[in-house]
């Protein structure tokens, strides 16, 4: 059985009911975009489902990981609260789920809470603080970018 295909203004081909875009066209790539989008949205939404569930299931992450893997937990856990606070990255290592940090932030008040944001990441025993006041007015903070050289 042969069905009847039918091409008509801006590229569109109906054939059978559906509807094919032409390759090479202008409604195709716009058609593409729009699809790649969807899809994308639909993936984040997804993730965000999950995390929902594991949410209202009472879940917890694990706290008997190993040091890189809660060293990483760490640096997400406060990088919210470096960009907020308007701090250089702080340097994360962990040994035996004790935390220590290396950095400057520009208050004393700064760098109580980054140690109580990284004592509340589950896992974190202890938090070792070798965070120094250093952050001046003077001093190129990460909102103000980077300055090339000519």
């Amino acid at each position: 059985m042969r069905m009847a295909s039918k091409v008509v203004a801006g590229g569109l081909v109906l054939a059978g009911g559906a509807v094919l875009l032409r390759p090479d066209t202008r409604a195709n790539k716009v058609a593409r975009r729009q699809l790649d989008w969807a899809a994308s949205r639909a993936r984040y939404l997804g993730g965000r489902m999950q995390g929902v569930r594991y949410r209202l299931r009472g879940g917890h992450p694990d706290p008997d990981v190993i040091d890189n893997v809660l060293a990483d937990r760490i640096r997400s856990s406060i990088g919210g609260l470096e960009k907020r606070l308007d701090v250089p990255h702080i340097h994360v290592m962990v040994e035996g789920h004790v935390a220590v940090l290396h950095g400057e932030v520009t208050s004393d008040e700064d760098a109580l809470q980054l140690e109580r944001a990284v004592a509340a990441v589950p896992g974190v025993v202890d938090v070792e603080s070798y965070l120094h006041v250093g952050l001046t007015a003077g001093d190129t903070r990460p909102s103000e970018g980077r300055v090339d050289a000519q």
